[in-house]
C-alpha cells in the first residue's frame, strides 16, 4: 500500500511478522465491533441508528480489501487456494453463507417482532409466518447481491490482471 509514496528497503522476515501483527489486529477490530454491535442490539435496546459506526468499518473494511487485492490480482490466486483446499469452493461457501445469513436474520426479526407485537398465539403465528416470509424475500436477494457479485466481478477483475501481467512477462521473455 504505497498510496504513491516511495518505499525504503525493508527486513522480509520483519514485514512478515507486521503484516502477521496486522492480520491479528484486523480481526481483533472485527471481533470487536461484533461484539459491540451484539451489545447495543440486546442489552442496551439501541435501534440500527446507533450501530452505524460499526457497520461502516465492516463495509469500508471489507470493501477495501476485495477491491485491492482484486486489482494487484491476488483475490483470484486467493480462491484458487482456498478451492484446493477445501471441499467447498468458495463461490458455493459464498452463496451458501447469504442463504443461511437471510434464512437466520429473517427468522430473528419473525420471532422478535411477533413475540413483540403479537396479541394472542393466533396473531402472533400469522405475524411470524408474514413477517418471515416478507423477510426471506427481501434478505436472501439483497444478501445474495452483497455477497455473491461482488465477489464474481473481483474474480473477474483478478483474472483480467493476472492475464495481463501474463502477457507482459511473455512479451519480455521474447525480445
Amino acid at each position: 500500500m504505497g498510496f504513491g509514496f516511495k518505499g525504503k528497503q525493508k527486513d522480509e522476515r520483519l514485514t512478515t511478522l507486521q503484516n502477521k501483527i496486522y492480520r491479528e489486529m484486523y480481526i481483533l477490530i472485527v471481533v470487536i465491533c461484533a461484539l459491540s454491535v451484539l451489545y447495543k442490539q440486546f442489552l442496551v435496546e439501541g435501534g440500527i441508528q446507533h450501530v452505524w459506526t460499526e457497520i461502516i468499518i465492516f463495509s469500508v473494511s471489507s470493501g477495501y480489501y476485495l477491491i485491492r487485492s482484486a486489482m494487484l490480482g491476488i483475490f483470484s490466486d486467493e480462491v484458487e487456494m482456498h478451492d484446493r483446499s477445501s471441499k467447498v469452493s468458495f463461490s458455493k461457501r459464498n452463496f451458501l453463507i447469504s442463504l443461511l445469513l437471510g434464512v437466520g436474520f429473517s427468522l430473528f426479526l419473525a420471532v422478535r417482532n411477533s413475540l413483540k407485537y403479537g396479541e394472542g398465539a393466533e396473531e402472533t403465528f400469522y405475524f411470524f409466518l408474514s413477517i418471515l416470509l416478507g423477510c426471506l424475500m427481501i434478505y436472501i436477494p439483497v444478501l445474495f447481491v452483497i455477497m455473491v457479485v461482488p465477489y464474481a466481478v473481483a474474480k473477474y477483475k483478478s483474472d483480467k490482471i493476472n492475464e495481463q501481467e501474463l502477457e507482459e512477462m511473455d512479451d519480455e521473455d521474447v525480445r
